[in-house]
């Protein structure tokens, strides 16, 4: 078995090049989890339900080759190393079928844009975890350190967020600006066209420059370890395996929880701006800066916040707290009418800074959760003697898309509902369904935050055991 030591920390240049390679999912995910369902549903007329049902059904479809690609890419033999074959050549067929999906025919019927919808999000979706499986494996392989791999997900999530704000705020501008026509420049149906076009590309090139960045460092990578074996043999077991560390159990019911909140709320968040509180194209640019300018102040503030808070599950949990007392709290206020309506000057600015502030809790959160199942696969190297991260983060998918798609499913039924009908202008809407909206959103942010927080709650591998841990590895490999 390969002998590799204790790696205290990376160089910067890798560290970038590396987390460079989160940009591509970052455009996808505001792509899909800002605009997608407001697409289908307010712009083409496609039942909210519908749509919430088919982005639902392509998550199980794509969840399903989460632990085939994990497996495969863990026991994948090539002069390219296990992981980078899958990263180069998942590129131009994600890319390709993003584009497609956000510009389907001309005249398609209910049953026709559901199907489109569904058949693209799913190749999409796949592709794409023929990418990310890989690329999230690799992070757990470049080094062992407890604190080094918090700062890897954090610059991770940072660049996750550069990419959705080159959809949020350079998109929003470029593409979907107030027109005489369409003052609301998301309900424009011809900004699709180019926006797809010009996200494509991006795509490609970001994928391609984190495969080849960090193609240097395929000789000091772990190989593979046991027999070579077939594709499909052993992915149950390996499954089986990883769900057997009840560490593990406790992140991938959590971060459920967590992306059921997240997807329900990235799928209203569009519906909240427009209708809720009424904001102009302009404020609506503003709003999606501040958010995430919230969530890269959180991330940056992660690694120093390790020092007052050590353990990774305590700050996830003060990350979550933070993110639903802010979220949920203007949206509640206002239904109480306890602040001004959506007249008043104030009210604008105090939605976009309450979005601000709330983000930093999820910029704190989030790179907990990839961190945590970082040092999940050293636990398994203890157990088993051979390293598996591609199975952790596949598995740990699997479950998350299969369950956390639910969020955008319970997004489209609460835009039902509430009776918000496709194309309405703002001012036109029922108050009465807007009370509606407001009531099935904001307490649903706080249920499901203190759902995730209870079952992260059994996460169990401290710093201090996480420190054990290695040093019964390198025992076994001596």
């Amino acid at each position: 078995m390969d002998e590799r030591p204790a790696i205290a920390a990376l160089s910067w240049r890798l560290r970038l090049v590396y987390a460079s390679g989160q940009l591509p999912e970052g455009i996808k995910s505001a792509a899909f989890g800002f605009f997608l369902l407001f697409y289908y549903n307010q712009v083409l007329g496609l039942s909210g339900s519908l749509a919430g049902i088919a982005v639902f059904i392509a998550l199980c479809v794509d969840a399903l080759s989460d632990p085939v690609v994990g497996s495969w890419s863990d026991f994948a033999r090539s002069r390219w190393g296990r992981r980078h074959p899958f990263m180069y050549w998942s590129a131009v067929p994600f890319a390709a079928c993003f584009f497609a999906l956000f510009v389907p025919p001309d005249g398609l019927s209910q049953t026709g844009l559901f199907l489109w919808l569904l058949c693209f999000a799913a190749l999409t979706r796949t592709a794409m975890t023929f990418y990310s499986v890989p690329y999230m494996a690799l992070g757990a392989e470049l080094t062992n350190n407890y604190d080094e791999r918090t700062l890897l997900a954090a610059l991770r999530t940072i660049f996750n967020l550069l990419g959705m704000f080159a959809v949020l705020i350079l998109g929003n501008i470029a593409f979907f600006g107030a027109t005489e026509e369409y003052p609301n420049g998301q309900l424009n149906p011809a900004a699709y066209l180019p926006f797809a076009l010009t996200c494509a590309p991006v795509m490609v090139l970001g994928i391609w420059l984190a495969a080849g960045g960090t193609h240097a460092q395929i000789p000091n990578l772990e190989q593979p370890q046991g027999e070579p074996r077939q594709l499909w043999r052993g992915v149950v077991d390996d499954v089986v395996t990883a769900f057997k560390i009840p560490a593990f159990v406790a992140v991938v019911a959590g971060s459920i929880m967590f992306s059921i909140s997240q997807g329900m709320v990235q799928s209203l968040h569009l519906y909240l701006a427009t209708y809720f509180f009424e904001l102009s194209s302009g404020q609506i640019t503003f709003l999606f800066a501040g958010a995430i300018t919230g969530i890269i102040i959180g991330s940056v503030l992660s690694r120093p916040m390790a020092a007052l808070i050590p353990e990774k599950r305590d700050l996830f949990i003060v990350g979550t707290i933070w993110y639903a007392v802010w979220t949920s709290s203007v949206i509640i206020l206002r239904l109480f009418d306890l602040i001004p309506g959506n007249a008043h000057p104030l009210i604008a600015p105090l939605y976009i800074t309450t979005g601000c502030i709330s983000a930093v809790g999820l910029g704190v959160a989030i790179p907990m959760i990839g961190s945590m199942i970082a040092d999940i696969t050293d636990e398994h190297e203890r157990r088993h003697g051979k390293r598996q991260e591609g199975i952790y983060y596949a598995a740990g998918s699997l479950i998350g898309k299969v369950v956390g798609g639910a969020g955008p499913v319970l997004a489209g039924f609460i835009i039902d509902m509430s009776g918000i009908a496709p194309g309405s202008s703002p001012g036109d809407v029922d108050p009465a369904a807007i009370a509606r909206f407001g009531w099935g959103t904001g307490p649903s942010v706080l249920l499901l935050s203190a759902v995730s927080i209870g079952c992260i709650w059994f996460y169990d591998i401290s710093r201090h055991r996480h420190a054990k841990i290695l040093a019964h590895i390198e025992s076994q490999r001596g």
